[in-house]
């Protein structure tokens, strides 16, 4: 049985320190996201805020539903790590690290066939972290709709969907934000399955 800790977190295996987050613990960790990471959001389905050290990771549901299907071939069990954080300065290694944590523990929750993730090339991301952590790169995604404030200001797509409801571009461009479309994200999926382990390896 898991591990009870303060405020509600849990700890599912105490070697890695990995710790899943849930009630106010999650709520201000998706309030510390919303804040700080470039995005300013946080995925509106099913997820798992893993907190690992000063890092936070958090798993989600992919809203593309065919996109198991798409990597692997056939509609297996997929969950994308939408979100991973970690303040300025932090120790070296930590991403990497939390990531080979975060993905122990979603391996416990969910028994998913594969993870995938996203490195923004408009944000900077090469997806070092994830080649680090011996993911595999599997090309770029199509390109992205974000929106750019009057001072500025680029802002994706997705934080005016954040929540229960979401803007129309109209909304959107009455605010005084203009429409970008910007270079695709690069790719990455770790095979966990055997049977993920067989697409990936007769996809390569």
């Amino acid at each position: 049985m898991p591990e009870r800790l303060y405020n509600g977190a849990v700890r599912l295996d105490a070697p890695c320190l990995a710790m899943v987050l849930v009630g106010k613990d999650r709520e201000a960790a998706a309030n510390r996201i919303r804040e700080a990471h470039y995005t300013h959001s946080v995925p509106a389905g099913k997820s798992h805020y893993i907190c690992f050290g000063d890092a936070l990771v958090v798993w989600s549901i992919p809203a593309n539903k065919n996109l198991a299907k798409f990597i692997l071939g056939f509609p297996g069990n997929v969950w994308e790590l939408s979100r991973l954080w970690a303040p300025d300065g932090h120790a070296p290694n930590l991403l990497t690290q939390a990531i080979g944590a975060a993905v122990r523990t979603i391996r416990k929750l969910e028994r998913p066939d594969a993870l995938v993730s996203y490195a923004d090339p408009n944000a900077g991301h090469t997806g070092g972290v994830y080649r680090a952590a011996s993911w595999i790169y599997h090309g770029r995604s199509e390109e992205v709709r974000a929106y750019c404030s009057i001072d500025g200001k680029t802002m994706a797509r997705r934080a005016f969907h954040s929540g229960k409801q979401g803007m129309t571009k109209a909304q959107i461009e009455a605010l005084g934000f203009t429409e970008l479309r910007l270079p695709g994200k690069e790719r990455f999926v770790r095979p966990l399955s055997r049977a993920a382990h067989k697409a990936m390896g007769a996809a390569r």
